[in-house]
């Protein structure tokens, strides 16, 4: 390379002119790709969120960590996580009752959606019942029958009947079921 190619290289990446057509292709070209960024991808969350609680997207922007929610909840079931109000069910289950929803004034929690945690049962391969053993707490407990063993001790989730109340957890006295976000 020459001398003066070396020169003219230098001056242009030290040039610091930018034409307007070069500027408004740079901010659209780029406002465009983070849309589409954000279009492709679905807000989820690690923890569950209460009953009746809207979209996340929608949710995250109407919470305002208030903590009406989690005064009300009868159970406990309600805490802060992640600056967010989340529902956390290990030792009871929630009955959807509806007083965390009542005392909403946010509209993050909405009356007229179907009460559901979007929490669906995990039945680990060690359970009872699909060994062959005698058990159906969590079977029997189901206040929606979303769950139903078959004759060859498989089982079985009805996810349009499950709401994700999390009984059937707290009814296996083994610990052989969790509870994962399903978004429906």
């Amino acid at each position: 390379m020459s001398q003066q190619d070396e020169r003219y290289v230098q001056a242009l990446l030290t040039h610091r002119h930018i034409s307007r057509r070069g500027l408004f292709r740079g901010l659209l070209n780029g406002a465009k790709q983070a849309y589409q960024q954000n279009a492709n991808t679905v807000q989820t969350r690690p923890t569950a969120r209460p009953p009746q609680a809207v979209e996340e997207p929608l949710f995250m922007h109407l919470c305002n960590e208030c903590g009406d929610c989690i005064r009300a909840c009868p159970y406990r079931l309600l805490a802060f996580s992640e600056h967010k109000v989340s529902l956390n069910i290990d030792y009871c289950a929630c009955d959807m009752c509806g007083k965390c929803r009542e005392v909403c004034t946010t509209g993050a929690l909405e009356k007229d959606r179907k009460p559901d945690t979007e929490l669906r049962p995990i039945i680990d391969h060690l359970c009872l019942k699909q060994r062959g053993m005698h058990c159906q707490l969590c079977e029997i407990h189901c206040p929606q029958n979303a769950l139903k063993f078959e004759a060859t001790q498989k089982k079985l989730v009805y996810n349009e009947k499950c709401n994700g109340c999390g009984e059937c957890k707290v009814q296996c006295p083994y610990g052989y079921i969790s509870l994962e976000i399903s978004p429906q």
